[in-house]
C-alpha cells in the first residue's frame, strides 16, 4: 500500500496561520490600534477646544501625541508629569518675564538659568517624574520668549497653555483609558517572566560550562532590564487599585534578582578559579605560597577546598533566590493586598527596590551647556533684531531641554529636525490646498486623518518616535490651524524657516555644548565603580541595599557602552567581582575587630589596606596578579588558622571569597 499523502488544507493554511500570528503582524496591529486611539483622543479634544472658542488648538493636539503611550496607566502618570510640569513652567514664565522684561539680556540668562536647572534635575531623576522637571523647562521656553515683545499679555498667553494642555490631556487619558485600554500591569508580567526565564537559562548554562563573557553579558542584560521594570513600577501606581500592592512585589522581586546577580557570578568565578590549576592559568600561580598549596591540596582548609565549599554554599542560595524570584511572580500575578503573609519571612520585610545611580557632574555638564547655548541664541537675536527670533529662540530652548538628557543627543535632534521638515511640507500643503476648503468640523476631522493617523503609526515605533513628533508637532502649526480659516501663507513660511533654523542652531549648540563621547562616558562609570567599592571597604557605606542596587544599575549602564569593545564581558565580570570583593572585606572588617588575637587584627588591618589600594590604582580589567595582596591574603588565612576563633570556618570562607574576586579579572583573562 502506498503511504496517504500528507493533508492538503494544513500544508496551504500554515503560512497564511503563520503570518497572522507572528510578532510583526500583532506589532503591527498594535500600532494601528494605538494610533486610532490618537486620533480618536486628538479629534475629541480639537472639538472641544473649537467649541469653547481656545485660540491655539494645535496645542491640544501636539499634548495628545506627546502624551499618549502604548499603556494607558503609562498615559495617565505622563499627563499628570506634564500638567504638573506646565503648570510650574508657566508660573515660573509669569513671574520673571513682566520682572525683567526692559533688560532682554538678563531677561534670557535668568528664563536659561531656569532650564537649565530644570533640565539638571530631569537628569538626576531618571524616572517617568522626570518628564515634569522638563516641561516645565520647555514651556518657560515656549511662552517666555515670544512674549518678550509683549509681556503684558504672558499671563494671558500662559493660562491658556495650560487650558489647552489640560484639555488634551483629559482627552488623552480618557481615550486611552476607555477605548481598549492596555494595562502596565500586563507589560509587567511579561516583563517579569522573561527575566525570570533569562535568569534560569544562564544559571542553567553556567553550570554546563558557558563561556564566561557570555554571561557576564546576560547578567548585565538582566541589570537593564531592572531598570524597566523600575520605570514601569512608576507607572502601575496609576493602572488599576492593584497599583500599589504590585510596586510592593516588584521591589521586593528586585531585590531578590540582586541576590541572584551577585551569587551567580561569585559561582561563575569560583567555577571559573577551579578549573584555572587544571589548564595552567597564570592566576593560580600568582601567589609566592603556591607550593605550601599544592603540598596541602588534600587539606580540607587548602584554598581549593575552602573555594569548593563557599561554591557549593553559593549554588545552593542561588537555587533558593531563583524560587524566591518564582514565588514573588506568582503573588505579583495574584494581586494580593495581603501577598506578605503568602510569602517567607525572608521576603516579607520591607523592600528597598530599585536605587538609581546619579551623576551630578555630568547633570551639571548638560545643563550648563543648555544654558550657553540658549544664551548665545539670544545674544544673536537681539543684535540682529530678526522679527522671528524669538520662535527660533524658543525651539532651541525647546530642543535643549528636552534632549539634553541623553549623552550624545544629536541623533534625537537630527531625526526630530528630518521630522519637522516633513512637518513642515505637509503644513503647507494643507494650509494651502486642504484647510481653506473646509466649512465644517466633520470635515477638518476627515482632512487632518491621514496626516494624524500615519504619525500615529509612526509613533509607536521607537525607531521613528522623534521624526514622528515632529511631524505631528509641526504640521498643524504651518497649516494654521484654529478657529477659522484664515490663514498668512508667508507668515507660515517665515515661521517655519525659524523653526527649521531653531533645531538645526539647537543641533550644533548640543553637539558643542552637551555631547559626552562613549569613551569618556565609559571612563566615568568606571572611575565612579572603583569610588564606591573602596567606600564600602572603609566602612563608609551605611545602606547595602542601596548601594548594591546603585552598583548594579552602574554596571547596567556600562553594558551598552561596552558593546562592541574588545574583552567588554571580562569587564562587566570584573565589576561584579568589585561589588563582591567589598561586601567581603566590609564583613571581614566587622569579624576582624571582633577578634582577641592581635595578629589575626594586623593581618586583617593590612589585607583591607592592601585590597583598598588594589581597587583604586588599578582597573577593572587587570592582565597581572597584585603578588602583595596575594600575599596578605595568604598570611591572613596561616593567622585563622593557628588561632582558635570561634567564627574560624567563616573568617576561611570569606578568605577564600576575596581571593576569588581578587583574581577573578585574571582568570577571565587568562580563559
Amino acid at each position: 500500500m502506498h503511504p496517504s499523502p500528507p493533508p492538503v488544507r494544513r500544508t496551504v493554511l500554515a503560512r497564511p496561520l503563520a503570518l497572522l500570528t507572528s510578532p510583526a503582524l500583532r506589532a503591527d496591529q498594535e500600532a494601528a490600534l494605538f494610533s486610532l486611539k490618537c486620533l480618536v483622543a486628538a479629534v475629541l479634544g480639537l472639538y472641544v477646544s473649537l467649541w469653547i472658542g481656545l485660540t491655539r488648538p494645535f496645542w491640544v493636539i501636539g499634548t495628545v501625541y506627546l502624551v499618549s503611550q502604548p499603556m494607558s496607566g503609562a498615559t495617565l502618570s505622563r499627563g499628570l508629569f506634564r500638567l504638573l510640569g506646565t503648570l510650574g513652567g508657566a508660573a515660573a514664565t509669569v513671574l520673571l518675564v513682566p520682572r525683567f522684561a526692559n533688560e532682554p539680556l538678563v531677561l534670557s540668562v535668568v528664563l536659561a538659568a531656569w532650564m537649565g536647572l530644570c533640565l539638571y534635575l530631569a537628569m538626576l531623576d531618571r524616572t517617568p517624574r522626570a518628564y515634569a522637571f522638563l516641561l516645565a523647562g520647555y514651556t518657560t521656553s515656549l511662552i517666555g520668549f515670544p512674549s518678550v515683545m509683549a509681556p503684558e499679555a504672558v499671563f494671558s498667553v500662559a493660562v491658556m497653555r495650560v487650558q489647552e494642555i489640560s484639555l488634551g490631556i483629559l482627552a488623552a487619558t480618557l481615550v486611552h483609558a476607555l477605548l481598549l485600554p492596555r494595562p502596565v500591569s500586563r507589560r509587567v508580567k511579561v516583563r517579569v517572566a522573561a527575566i525570570l526565564a533569562d535568569a534560569e537559562r544562564w544559571t542553567h548554562d553556567m553550570r554546563a560550562g558557558a563561556t564566561e563573557a557570555v554571561l557576564a553579558e546576560d547578567r548585565a542584560k538582566v541589570a537593564v532590564d531592572l531598570l524597566e521594570l523600575h520605570t514601569l513600577a512608576v507607572h502601575l501606581r496609576f493602572d488599576s487599585a492593584y497599583g500599589v500592592t504590585q510596586a510592593e512585589v516588584l521591589r521586593a522581586l528586585h531585590d531578590r534578582m540582586l541576590d541572584v546577580l551577585v551569587l551567580s557570578s561569585g559561582v561563575e568565578d569560583a567555577m571559573a578559579a577551579l578549573r584555572a590549576p587544571a589548564r595552567g592559568c597564570p592566576a593560580a600561580r600568582g601567589s609566592a605560597h603556591d607550593t605550601a598549596d599544592v603540598e596541602e591540596a588534600a587539606g580540607v582548609d587548602s584554598w581549593q577546598a575552602l573555594l569548593s565549599a563557599g561554591l557549593a554554599a553559593d549554588l545552593a542560595g542561588l537555587d533558593v533566590a531563583h524560587r524566591d524570584c518564582r514565588l514573588l511572580e506568582h503573588q505579583l500575578g495574584r494581586d494580593d493586598p495581603h501577598w506578605r503573609r503568602q510569602v517567607p519571612a525572608r521576603l516579607a520585610g520591607e523592600a528597598r527596590g530599585h536605587v538609581l545611580y546619579r551623576d551630578h557632574r555630568l547633570a551639571l555638564r548638560s545643563a550648563l551647556g543648555a544654558f550657553i547655548g540658549i544664551v548665545l541664541s539670544c545674544v544673536v537675536w537681539i543684535a540682529t533684531g530678526w522679527s522671528d527670533g524669538a520662535t527660533a529662540v524658543s525651539i532651541i530652548g525647546t530642543a535643549c531641554v528636552l534632549f539634553g538628557t541623553t549623552e550624545a543627543p544629536a541623533g534625537h535632534v537630527m531625526r526630530y529636525l528630518a521630522g519637522s521638515a516633513i512637518g513642515v511640507a505637509v503644513g503647507l500643503v494643507y494650509g494651502l490646498a486642504i484647510l481653506p476648503g473646509m466649512s465644517g468640523f466633520v470635515g477638518l476631522a476627515v482632512a487632518l486623518a491621514p496626516a494624524l493617523l500615519l504619525s500615529g503609526a509612526f509613533l509607536a515605533r521607537p525607531a521613528f518616535t522623534l521624526a514622528a513628533l515632529g511631524v505631528v508637532l509641526t504640521f498643524p502649526l504651518v497649516a494654521g490651524l484654529g478657529a477659522t480659516n484664515a490663514w498668512d501663507f508667508v507668515a507660515a513660511v517665515t515661521s517655519s524657516v525659524a523653526l527649521l533654523v531653531g533645531v538645526g542652531v539647537a543641533l550644533c549648540s548640543m553637539l558643542l555644548f552637551q555631547t559626552l563621547n562613549t569613551h569618556r562616558s565609559r571612563r566615568r562609570l568606571q572611575a565612579a565603580l572603583r569610588h564606591d567599592v573602596a567606600r564600602r571597604m572603609r566602612g563608609g557605606v551605611s545602606d547595602v541595599a542601596g548601594w548594591t542596587s546603585r552598583m548594579v544599575d552602574r554596571l547596567g549602564l556600562l553594558a551598552p557602552r561596552l558593546r562592541g569593545q574588545p574583552g567588554a564581558g571580562q569587564c562587566l565580570r570584573a565589576g561584579f567581582a568589585a561589588l563582591r570583593a567589598a561586601d567581603v572585606v566590609a564583613e571581614l572588617r566587622c569579624l576582624g575587630s571582633r577578634s582577641d588575637a592581635p595578629t589575626i587584627r594586623r593581618c586583617h588591618a593590612a589585607l583591607i589596606d592592601a585590597v583598598i589600594d588594589h581597587c583604586q590604582r588599578d582597573t577593572l580589567q587587570r592582565h597581572a596578579p597584585d603578588t602583595h595582596l596575594l600575599d596578605c591574603l595568604d598570611r591572613a588565612r596561616g593567622a585563622v588558622l593557628a588561632g582558635d576563633e570561634p567564627e574560624r570556618t567563616r573568617l576561611l570562607l570569606l578568605l577564600a571569597a576575596l581571593r576569588r574576586d581578587v583574581l577573578a579579572p585574571l582568570i577571565a583573562h587568562g580563559d
